[in-house]
């Protein structure tokens, strides 16, 4: 087991009070797991994923990951976020591929170069190697991002709904680009989303998540070799159990 969520209660402080997140939420991930974080705005999705990525510390319970507890960020989780904007802007598309790599402290620069240019290949950024942030797309910008995150070799991606500022095309097309990197390098990755289309399509497993305070409802499996498209009833069915899920408690969800 690469990662294990144990009794996890998250809280935060506002101006008025202590605020409890999530309450009592186990789940385990194993490695090239594609786990996805799924349930309606406030139900604490975000906040497990910066838990994991060692940006909250937790007020019950632990995170262990290879055994040991996350006590605070490290490379070994990389992020990717909703925002365009987590690339350096005074850096190229490349230069931040390679600083990333740099970072890790694993080879010198001129190697750093050549993994940095077969990263952009595998994301499609090739041709834009050379190009700053400002001059990149919302979808060009998110691929550089996740090339810079498979440049650090980390042990898990956390990704915080980082395709649902693009408009619907780019999105699936990033859902596609995703599931074949993940193909070429079997990742581990954990998701946050609020669509069920995207949590079904990116997942091997899918964990729906109640209101505030987010507790784990149930754990659903994914297999693409059964579903094989969004056109097949068995896909059809399973969004439709989903749906009954978290419609059942007449939750206010996006589908």
């Amino acid at each position: 087991m690469l990662l294990d969520a144990r009794n996890l209660t998250l809280r935060y402080e506002t101006e008025e009070s202590l605020v409890t997140a999530v309450e009592d939420v186990c789940f385990q991930v194993e490695k090239s797991d594609r786990l996805i974080l799924l349930g309606p705005s406030g139900c604490g999705k975000s906040t497990i994923l910066k838990a994991v990525g060692g940006f909250l510390r937790p007020a019950g319970g632990s995170i262990l990951l290879n055994g040991k507890p996350v006590k605070r960020p490290w490379a070994d989780r990389a992020f990717v976020f909703q925002e365009f904007d987590q690339l350096l802007p005074w850096k190229t598309a490349l230069e931040n591929v390679v600083f990333a790599i740099m970072e890790t402290r694993r080879v010198k620069k001129a190697e750093a170069l050549t993994e940095a240019r077969l990263l952009l290949k595998k994301v499609r950024l090739d041709s834009f190697e050379n190009s700053y942030p400002h001059a990149l797309s919302g979808g060009m910008k998110q691929r550089a991002a996740i090339a810079r995150c498979l440049a650090l070799k980390a042990e898990i991606i956390l990704m915080d709904e980082p395709f649902a500022s693009l408009d619907a095309l780019t999105r699936q097309r990033m859902q596609e680009e995703l599931l074949a990197l993940w193909a070429e390098t079997r990742f581990t990755l954990i998701f946050v989303t609020h669509s069920i289309d995207e949590a079904i399509t990116l997942g091997t497993r899918v964990i729906l998540l109640s209101p505030h305070p987010g507790r784990v409802v149930t754990e659903i499996a994914v297999d693409w070799s059964k579903i094989d498209s969004r056109s097949n009833p068995e896909y059809a069915a399973l969004k439709e159990k989903i749906s009954f899920i978290l419609f059942k408690d007449q939750l206010d969800y996006t589908i």
